[in-house]
């Protein structure tokens, strides 16, 4: 008898039997993506098939691998946002699983149930650059209505196309609290409103209940650590659109983990909580799920830094001195640090924690919204290690 704990725990487990471990995100652009879809296609003896469904403004593939043959159509989108490649890693690894486990009773099932859909990539050109928009500066999330660019419209078409019953939509998110708490925010959750009323009728309900699903299937291993989504509608929006147009679509934001600047561990828990939800679409089990498991869940919160250093000594040269905390956060993609706040941090928490009894804040370190590099940050701190984490 498969449950939701009993295929996630599984699934949890066996991971790194899966996991392609030569993709990263410092390699998540389009020719490793597209040279990897090619070789699951050929290594899966007809299980997954592959098509174009379009064009970036740059010229390059927007590719559609689909794996199944059941009568119900799910969409899966990632990498919307070109510098967000946590989920197109752990798709990929999702589809590599299908090819290796298909006979699995569970898979099989949920093969012969669904079909699902998958675009690894929607903004390739954004993710050669590293950037959120795409190569005309278009946030592709702001352009479900209007379609301008290609990347939005290769979208729109595939799910007129498919009229898929289930969505997810796939991003990463900024660093979050979980809540007031200290705690980072593991993943987000969201089941976007489909009007300005942000209503819930059934197409939405049941997304919830899908993500309470998830929540309860991750709860082992991210209990504390996840969030939900602000439910602001955003009309241009995808996962508000597809949810107006009757598509049942949740948005799952990848977060941070301490010490993880590659987000090996966010990747693992969408691996599983994706194919955990996955297999309750195909037989009902969400149906079941308990909205608390997602309502229940705290918003996104504001209290964490990257570093948070505690206890450092403050001097003014009139004479002053007194003991504080040290907040700063990284910037994407860059060697440089901000320090974003001094003072009583006692309530916040950092992915990276230092303790620096008697030691002296340098008069560089005392000036809030100033940028150092990371490593001078340390030198300064006297914090010694081979190098600081980067996030990307």
């Amino acid at each position: 008898m498969y449950t939701v704990s009993s295929i996630a725990r599984t699934l949890y487990k066996n991971y790194p039997g899966f996991r392609l471990d030569h993709q990263a995100p410092a390699t998540c652009v389009h020719a490793g993506l597209s040279a990897e879809i090619q070789r699951l296609v050929s290594d899966s003896n007809g299980l997954l098939t592959q098509q174009e469904i379009g064009r970036s403004i740059e010229g390059r593939s927007i590719n559609l691998l689909t794996a199944g043959s059941g009568p119900r159509n799910v969409l899966v989108w990632s990498q919307m946002h070109g510098d967000e490649s946590t989920a197109t890693l752990a798709l990929l690894d999702i589809l590599h699983f299908f090819t290796r486990e298909s006979r699995l009773p569970w898979v099989a099932k949920t093969l012969r149930s669904l079909s699902v859909h998958c675009i690894p990539m929607v903004n390739p050109d954004g993710a050669e650059s590293r950037t959120r928009h795409n190569a005309v500066g278009i946030d592709i999330n702001r352009d479900a209505r209007a379609g301008l660019s290609p990347e939005a419209r290769a979208l729109r078409h595939i799910h007129r196309k498919i009229a898929p019953e289930f969505a997810f939509n796939l991003h990463d998110q900024s660093l979050h609290s979980a809540g007031d708490t200290a705690r980072v925010a593991a993943l987000a959750l969201l089941a976007p409103p489909p009007d300005e009323q942000r209503s819930i009728p059934r197409v939405r309900r049941r997304a919830m209940r899908l993500g309470a699903l998830i929540a309860k299937a991750l709860h082992p291993y991210a209990g504390g650590h996840m969030t939900r989504y602000d439910d602001a509608y955003e009309p241009r929006a995808f996962g508000d659109l597809f949810q107006s147009l009757g598509s049942s679509t949740l948005l799952i934001e990848s977060g941070h983990w301490p010490h993880d600047p590659d987000k090996a561990t966010i990747r693992k828990l969408n691996v599983v909580g994706i194919l955990s939800g996955l297999w309750s679409i195909a037989g009902g089990a969400y149906e079941d799920a308990d909205l608390d498991s997602y309502t229940g869940l705290p918003l996104n919160g504001s209290r964490m830094f990257d570093l948070l250093i505690r206890g450092v000594e403050l001097r003014h040269p009139n004479g002053w001195s007194g003991t504080a905390d040290l907040g700063v956060l990284y910037e994407r993609y860059s060697d440089r640090a901000t320090i974003k706040e001094i003072g009583d941090l006692r309530l916040y928490g950092g992915l990276e924690v230092h303790t620096l009894r008697k030691r002296v804040l340098p008069p560089e370190l005392m000036r809030v919204e100033s940028s150092v590099e990371r490593q001078t940050l340390y030198d300064l701190l006297q914090i010694y290690r081979a190098s600081p984490p980067s996030r990307a």
